[in-house]
């Protein structure tokens, strides 16, 4: 029929149809070129850990018999041989002794206290002392002497008579005196230690070297107490010299003494302190404990029963303090290794950006400085010097320091094709 048309859906189909063959690809084109390139893969290898000094801390010597236990401030213990093994204490016992007296009468650093007379009591205890070959001091009924006094002549020459005196002059009785002892002991966490006196001149009397650390630091806390144990001599009102038998306190950098002991049961004991002031305007205390020790040739002529204690707690002490120092942790760079590439074939290698400032820490030889590395998602264009990843030195728990990983290169975006192509 001539003048026929077609229907009007037919039109509109084929419209729609010429239409998605035209827009369909078109926004297609434009979203493959108009959308982000991909994320760049940064991969690199860093070490788990920096060892700080490079090297480690240096051996510290402990005695090759007995027990000895030595901690410091700032790592722990640090050296030890047998810190749990029971053994007799000699003299070292008077450190308590001294602590329960003060904990009864407390005094200032330097302050004298009250006055106490001998008796003729106190007498038949020198006598005593003096009979059984135990360290003693002369006393006369009716002589007056100063708790501090007292503690002098109990803490330097290691007075036997003056542990007694003073433990009945505090509890009334020796043996509420000596419940005194073990009840601290305990409270302190001395949990291997028994006084069986005041002195330590009972085999009986007995702790072990990790046990007598707890009680050096006690002893150093106590401000009155630290400052007569490193008295090296003192004189009484009658003319009577007090030497520390403690010979360091003459000849280590630092020494605090505490408290000497002997006894043929006990061998040579030494408990011990030390204060080390770095340049750094850190401080380490070291405290410790040596027990057991056979006689030594070296040492204080007069006591060569201590020679081999003496020499022990120096050496180890000497070798501890040497391990710390202040180092600066912008300079001590992981070795690090990788790149930064790309799927359209870009590349660059990766490092790490120096430090811009120093950052000094103290530290023990040895430290490790534990690596984290957190790696970015950088997309393209990336600029020579761009931020990629991070690496954080984590040291004792705690941040210290983190660095940039940062390209060397550009990277430019992809091409037109690759977008359109292979994206």
């Amino acid at each position: 029929m001539a003048g026929s048309r077609r229907p009007s859906w037919v039109w509109i189909v084929f419209v729609t149809v010429i239409a998605a063959v035209v827009i369909i690809p078109a926004t297609f084109v434009a979203v493959r070129l108009t959308a982000p390139p991909p994320p760049a893969t940064v991969s690199f290898h860093a070490p788990a850990t920096v060892l700080l000094d490079g090297t480690g801390p240096p051996p510290i010597p402990v005695p090759g018999t007995g027990s000895f236990a030595l901690v410091t401030s700032f790592s722990g213990t640090v050296a030890s041989r047998e810190p749990t093994l029971v053994r007799p204490i000699g003299s070292v016992a008077k450190a308590m002794t001294a602590l329960i007296v003060l904990s009864a009468h407390p005094l200032g650093a330097g302050a004298n206290g009250p006055s106490v007379t001998m008796t003729t009591a106190d007498v038949l205890l020198y006598r005593q002392a003096r009979a059984e070959g135990g360290s003693n001091l002369p006393v006369r009924a009716g002589e007056v002497l100063t708790e501090r006094e007292l503690l002098l002549a109990l803490l330097l020459p290691s007075a036997d008579n003056i542990a007694e005196t003073l433990a009945v002059w505090v509890s009334g009785s020796r043996s509420t005196f000596i419940a005194r002892l073990n009840a601290a002991a305990e409270a302190m966490g001395m949990a291997h230690t028994h006084f069986a006196d005041p002195s330590g001149l009972s085999a009986r009397t007995v702790s072990t070297a990790g046990d007598l650390v707890l009680l050096a630091k006690a002893v150093i806390a106590s401000p009155a107490l630290a400052d007569m144990v490193r008295t090296v001599q003192a004189t009484l009102p009658d003319g009577t010299v007090l030497n520390n038998l403690d010979i360091l306190l003459n000849t280590q950098q630092g020494w605090l003494g505490i408290k000497t002991g002997w006894t043929g049961a006990a061998g040579g004991c030494l408990l011990f302190a030390d204060a080390m002031q770095y340049t750094s305007g850190e401080s380490i205390t070291v405290w410790g404990a040596v027990l057991g020790q056979p006689p030594a040739a070296s040492g204080d002529p007069a006591h060569p029963e201590l020679g081999q204690a003496f020499a022990s707690a120096q050496s180890a002490v000497v070798a501890a303090v040497s391990a710390y120092e202040a180092v600066d942790l912008s300079e001590a760079l992981p070795q690090l290794t990788g790149s930064i590439t790309t799927r359209w074939g870009g590349s660059a290698p990766v490092q790490l950006a120096p430090h811009q400032a120093s950052d000094v820490v103290f530290i023990r030889a040895g430290a490790l400085l534990r690596v984290h590395v957190i790696i970015q998602s950088p997309r393209a264009p990336i600029a020579s010097g761009a931020t990629v990843a991070t690496v954080t030195g984590i040291l004792n728990a705690k941040t210290s320091i983190t660095w940039m990983v940062v390209t060397t290169t550009t990277i430019g975006a992809p091409s037109l094709s690759w977008k359109l192509f292979s994206a």
